[in-house]
């Protein structure tokens, strides 16, 4: 096998464990959503949407370092640089403060953001003030969470960093759902999650002395070391922070315009169909030290290469799931959570499916920048996306509600991969239409026959489950195999082959 193919191959068989890590807790989520979501009620489990909306946003006090850490760990060992030691060091002990001060100052802002910015009635404000005072003091732990991954993602563990990101998972999904059913206030799950998380430090901990035994704990008082980690962090900490206001923006706007019930009817379906973003989630999280590798030797024409075969595969493997769930929306809430769901979040979930398959060619492409050191460049473009972005989703929330906020964040969403992908064609000097994976025409066309023969198969299955199943397997399985022959080209099918046969063999170690 070349070299080329080789490495086409090891991205498939990290992305591939990604893939597992996070598809999991979405199958878990499937069965333990709904059964939070019953017992909460909407209001409550709307204020726990909060919560983890809140969570995601503070992580811009990471600095960066998230994203710095995977590329500077990735190129100091492909330099075999002794300086390894003073980067995992330097990135643990600036996340785990950064973590300790935007946690405290949170949970000191805890009573001002419940009374003042979200205005959340006299009946929720204790709990919420509780919520928030909790969420504060998860931070150090989320933050240093995230470098200890990245470490492990910049050595291409991702066998280890896999299984524990697993484990995290499922606790954060399953403790409030067992909460939930007991009585639990959301407070007190939220410590219960809090303390899981501890937990899941201890084991990354260990993962990472497993992983790379050489590292020694460096008290370094190298200021260029970390001028240089945080000078790269410095834009991906601007589009960091600009990342979750841009997704849970309108979350925050629904729930002061139109109430926490709201929240809750948007919340389900969000995080239902946007946990599909799993899949170029988990390739971009072996994309970036990829990549990073094929820049540190100058190998232009691979780099563009890999980029490209991202687009293309994330294309076909996208387009079916989120086609059905256009189609099928009503129908797939109503079996999932009830007949008031159906209703209430019907259309607003067919708008997210088409979000979120624009968002998921985006993945490759900002992860390209930050390979070419021009971390810069996606945080210049999420500012300008929010300046559209804020004043749509409140015109559009005040005028169609719930469907109204699936359409702002579905409407700003293509502006994204439409600015990163020029940028890209532009640093890697290749044409766009190349980088955004080749074959375009025929990827659309597919995909519009697709929706129009499952809208058909649904006009023709009438009230039959059993009828729509099957149209929905046969269709699917017709589009995989025109995907397979007709989208993708050679080199993506033998990566995929030779993961696949990897994985049979049992060979489930990263390489």
């Amino acid at each position: 096998m070349s070299e080329s193919a080789s490495r086409r191959s090891r991205v498939a068989h990290n992305t591939l464990l990604n893939f597992l890590g996070l598809a999991v807790p979405l199958a878990l989520a499937f069965f333990v959503m709904p059964v939070a979501a019953r017992h909460l009620g909407p209001a409550r489990f709307g204020l726990l949407g909060l919560a983890w909306a809140i969570t995601e946003y503070l992580t811009l006090f990471d600095l960066g370092l998230g994203r710095a850490v995977v590329k500077f760990v990735a190129d100091a060992l492909h330099h075999d640089s002794a300086e390894l030691g003073e980067i995992v060091s330097v990135s643990l002990v600036a996340q785990l403060a950064a973590g300790i001060v935007g946690g405290a100052v949170f949970a000191l802002a805890a009573p001002v953001l419940v009374h003042s910015v979200f205005r959340l009635p006299p009946e929720t404000a204790g709990e919420a003030i509780g919520v928030f005072r909790v969420v504060g003091l998860s931070l150090p732990a989320v933050l240093l969470i995230s470098a200890q991954r990245g470490i492990l993602e910049g050595a291409q563990r991702f066998d280890l960093s896999t299984t524990i990101k697993m484990l995290s998972s499922v606790a954060s999904l399953s403790i409030p759902a067992i909460g939930a059913v007991y009585g639990a206030s959301l407070p007190s799950i939220l410590l219960v999650v809090l303390a899981s998380r501890i937990l899941i430090c201890g084991l990354y901990a260990f993962a990472i002395h497993r992983a790379l035994s050489a590292v020694r704990w460096v008290r370094s008082r190298n200021l260029a070391q970390l001028r240089r980690v945080l000078s790269f962090g410095g834009w991906v900490l601007v589009s960091n922070s600009l990342t979750p206001l841009l997704l849970y923006f309108d979350r925050f706007a629904l729930g002061s315009i139109a109430g926490l019930a709201a929240v809750g009817f948007y919340t389900a379906p969000y995080e239902g169909v946007t946990r599909m973003l799993l899949v170029p989630v988990s390739l971009i999280g072996s994309l970036l030290p990829a990549l990073t590798s094929l820049e540190a030797r100058g190998e232009q024409e691979r780099f563009g290469d890999l980029t490209s075969t991202s687009m293309r595969t994330l294309m076909v493997i996208m387009a079916a799931p989120l086609a059905v769930v256009f189609v099928f929306a009503p129908e797939l809430l109503r079996v999932w959570l009830g007949s008031q769901y159906a209703v209430e979040s019907g259309t607003a979930l067919r708008i997210l499916a088409v979000g979120v398959f624009t968002n998921a060619l985006a993945h490759p492409l900002f992860i390209s920048l930050y390979a070419k050191n021009r971390p810069d460049l996606p945080a210049k473009f999420h500012l300008i996306e929010l300046v559209i972005h804020v004043p749509l989703t409140i015109v559009l929330i005040r005028s169609f509600g719930i469907a109204g906020a699936a359409a702002a964040w579905s409407t700003r969403v293509p502006l994204d991969p439409s600015l990163l992908l020029w940028a890209t064609a532009r640093a890697a000097e290749r044409p766009m239409l190349v980088v955004a994976g080749g074959r375009t025409g025929r990827a659309v066309g597919a995909i519009i026959v697709l929706l129009a023969a499952l809208f058909a198969s649904k006009q023709l299955a009438g009230g039959s489950v059993v009828v729509a199943i099957v149209g929905v397997v046969v269709l699917g399985a017709s589009f995989a195999i025109v995907g397979w022959n007709w989208i993708l080209r050679d080199p993506e099918r033998v990566a995929i082959k030779g993961t696949l046969l990897t994985y049979r063999r049992g060979q489930f170690a990263s390489p």
